[in-house]
């Protein structure tokens, strides 16, 4: 995108808007809601306007992030600028570096610069003042740094005199006088815990274990040890009588004694175990194909065990019924079953593909990728997108050529005609690309013969899709059309199933429009995922699983 600069720049007004990133379009400060208060200003002042949008961090230089703000400067510069708009002072730059060499741009060259809503120029002197603002906020930014510095040299003088400082005192331990003494009755469990994991129990039969015992976690929150408590508590080295604090702002680790619990050698012995059976764990669940997306009927993961003494197949679990089995209170689950993984990912494959190969949307997606859509792509139209494509690489080489001639005059630094040049150039060849994609697609475009087989690249691609056997591509294609896999019951006359199968977009008998906010921006939701509502069809599809085979024969 160029800027179009008018031979008129008494009566043009330059309405720049920018976003650093585009998260600020939920906050109110979108480039449309920009756009739309700079055309008010400009019917206020009787001005012809002209819109520059674009994205770009303002904390760097200009010249480096945005090449239209640079091609507005360079207009500045050549007295082919006079009226400039932006919504706040903040649109213009965030660099300190910057901000006065754009100022001292506008006061050479007589700019009247607007800001907001108010259609007085802003005065020169009122530079000086946001010049003298931008000194004082580095004042208190160091200031504030100083104070930080202070602050963490206080911590650690204290930590030196043995006070812990890392917040609320670990399992087995209690704070007095903000040092860490030993709590006599939790400090026997983390014994017991070091001695169970050393005996090869795994982190989930020790949790069963405290919650029958009714021991709570450090926090007291819950009535029982999440997992990742338990491993924190296998690794902290404040049981051996190693108290560690790590001083961030010098990257310097400091190391107190503390009452220890455990010997040295059971910790280092934990360690090699802990480290081992972490990695076989990781190593174990890639392997299941639904972790994460197959859930019981009040949407809780199932949980997938591998082959064991009792299991002869790899299972998907109620989460329910394992709670049940160790004895702990659940909600009531109609699963009584487990689910064979092997069979059940089958059938979700299998069924995922005659879903696609039916799916409107899907063939619609193939469709445009092999003869787009067919008023916009004929050969009339790549002949007139190239012809405007080349329009464009002249205006580079004409741009390039007037850099060249005011750079040799004296009029630009070398610094600044090298950053402009390789804009230009990079430019040229993003537009060179396009060029030649162009010609391409415009050769091999063969309607009547595309416009007909397209449907035969769609079920072959089906075809090719139901014999991917990797667990990487099947993985990635689930988890890109599939939501979430329900298990609702089991029906012990019939042996089955019943599952339902939500899809991430309705895939069949599918009409449906995105939902918009007032500015016309897509309405997502928590996940940033856009939200549709359908107009035809369904999303969901319910299916029993009936192979018998593929239940748990316990």
């Amino acid at each position: 995108m160029e800027i179009k600069i008018t031979d008129k720049p008494n009566e043009t007004l330059y309405i720049y808007c920018r976003v650093s990133t585009s998260g600020q379009e939920k906050d109110g400060v979108s480039l449309d809601v920009q756009e739309v208060r700079g055309l008010e200003f400009s019917k206020k002042l009787n001005l012809t306007p002209i819109v520059i949008k674009e994205q770009g961090s303002g904390l760097k230089l200009y010249e480096e992030e945005r090449p239209l703000f640079t091609e507005l400067i360079d207009g500045v510069t050549d007295g082919l600028v006079k009226h400039i708009w932006v919504d706040e002072i903040t649109r213009l730059t965030r660099n300190d570096l910057d901000q006065p060499t754009i100022y001292l741009e506008f006061v050479q060259n007589q700019i009247n610069y607007y800001r907001g809503n108010d259609t007085k120029s802003v005065d020169p002197k009122t530079f000086e003042v946001d010049l003298m603002d931008t000194i004082i906020t580095k004042v208190n930014q160091h200031q504030i740094r100083r104070q930080v510095r202070k602050s963490i040299r206080s911590r650690v003088k204290l930590f030196n005199e043995g006070c812990y400082m890392k917040g609320d005192p670990p399992f087995g331990y209690k704070l007095v006088d903000k040092k860490l003494e030993l709590h006599e009755e939790k400090s026997k469990w983390v014994k017991k815990i070091y001695n169970w994991y050393d005996e090869g129990k795994s982190t989930v039969w020790i949790r069963n274990e405290l919650f029958v015992n009714g021991i709570k976690p450090p926090r007291e929150k819950g009535d029982w040890f999440p997992l990742r408590t338990l491993t924190i508590i296998l690794s902290n080295k404040n049981y051996i009588g190693k108290d560690i604090y790590h001083d961030k702002s010098t990257e310097i680790t400091h190391t107190n004694k503390c009452p220890s619990i455990i010997d040295k050698s059971i910790f280092d012995s934990i360690q090699k175990k802990f480290s081992h059976n972490r990695g076989q764990y990781i190593k174990r669940r890639k392997d299941y194909l639904l972790r994460g997306i197959i859930k019981c009927s009040d949407g809780t993961p199932m949980n997938c065990r591998g082959i064991n003494n009792t299991n002869k197949h790899e299972l998907y679990c109620c989460n329910h019924q394992q709670r049940k089995h160790l004895k702990r209170k659940t909600n009531p689950c109609p699963i009584i079953k487990s689910l064979r993984q092997n069979d059940m990912n089958e059938y979700v494959w299998d069924l995922m593909c005659n879903t696609l190969s039916m799916s409107h949307n899907y063939r619609e997606e193939i469709k445009q990728e092999i003869v787009g859509n067919k008023p916009q792509y004929s050969i009339r139209s790549y002949n007139l997108k190239i012809k405007k494509l080349n329009q464009k690489l002249m205006n580079l080489d004409e741009r390039k050529m007037d850099l060249e001639k005011r750079f040799y005059s004296g009029d630009m630094i070398q610094k600044k005609y090298n950053i402009l040049m390789d804009t230009i150039e990079q430019k040229e060849n993003e537009v060179i690309k396009e060029i030649e994609k162009n010609r391409f697609q415009l050769q091999s475009l063969d309607q009547k013969t595309k416009w007909v087989s397209w449907l035969d690249v769609h079920f072959s691609r089906i075809d090719e899709l139901r014999e991917v056997d990797t667990y990487e591509e099947r993985r990635k294609t689930i988890t890109k059309y599939i939501n979430e896999i329900m298990v609702l019951d089991f029906n012990k006359d019939t042996r089955q199933h019943t599952i339902v199968i939500k899809f991430r977009l309705p895939l069949f008998n599918d009409k449906f429009v995105w939902k918009l906010n007032k500015d016309g921006s897509h309405k997502t939701d928590k996940w940033g995922r856009w939200i549709y509502e359908l107009l035809e069809g369904e999303k969901i599809t319910t299916n029993p699983f009936t192979h018998r085979k593929s239940l748990n024969s316990n």
